[in-house]
């Protein structure tokens, strides 16, 4: 274990506190460490490249930490704003039914997620995060949840698209471009 694997290690530990704090309803606590885990989701690829430490597992690591959070934050937005997930069911259904559809493809090509780290997945995780904060922070921008809706919705196409590219699992893949110009 290195620095980065612990900090992306906090994410998959915290998880199940905010799950705790979303089923007692303790949204503060739960925003709070929510922030938190996101920040560290900001910080640990950053230190990782910094100290020379990025490996398979911290990859991994990274990847799992980063789905527990975005998952929690789902969670917090149908606990403390569910009224937006019955405004807007089907686009939340469309895009968590194309992420579903790419790790179904990736566990089936590779036995495990995709772990691609791809340009587009990171622009994705950074709109959900800051949606989601700013959603549970303050309140509800629709143009950020649009935007928001768009970049997963890219991101979830380019990644299947990867999976068939890709014959053998990888890990910080640019994007389908770069694949494309390497071959």
């Amino acid at each position: 274990m290195n620095i980065p694997n612990i900090i992306s290690t906090f994410r998959i530990v915290a998880a199940p506190v905010m799950w705790l704090l979303l089923y007692t309803g303790e949204r503060e606590g739960f925003v709070w460490l929510l922030t938190a885990a996101f920040f560290s989701d900001a910080i640990d690829g950053i230190i990782a490249r910094k100290l020379h430490q990025v490996t398979k597992l911290g990859s991994m690591l990274d990847s799992y930490g980063d789905s527990l959070t975005i998952i929690s934050g789902i969670l917090g937005i149908m606990r403390f704003h569910y009224e937006l997930i019955q405004q807007y069911n089907y686009l939340f259904i469309f895009v968590i039914g194309l992420h579903i559809t790419q790790l179904l493809l990736s566990l089936l090509r590779y036995g495990k997620p995709s772990s691609f780290h791809t340009y587009a997945a990171k622009l994705a995780a950074v709109a959900i995060g800051i949606f989601i904060l700013i959603t549970l922070h303050y309140a509800f921008i629709p143009w950020l949840f649009f935007l928001t809706i768009l970049l997963l919705i890219i991101d979830a196409i380019e990644e299947s698209i990867l999976v068939f590219l890709l014959p053998e699992w990888k890990t910080d893949v640019k994007g389908i471009w770069w694949v494309w110009k390497k071959k």
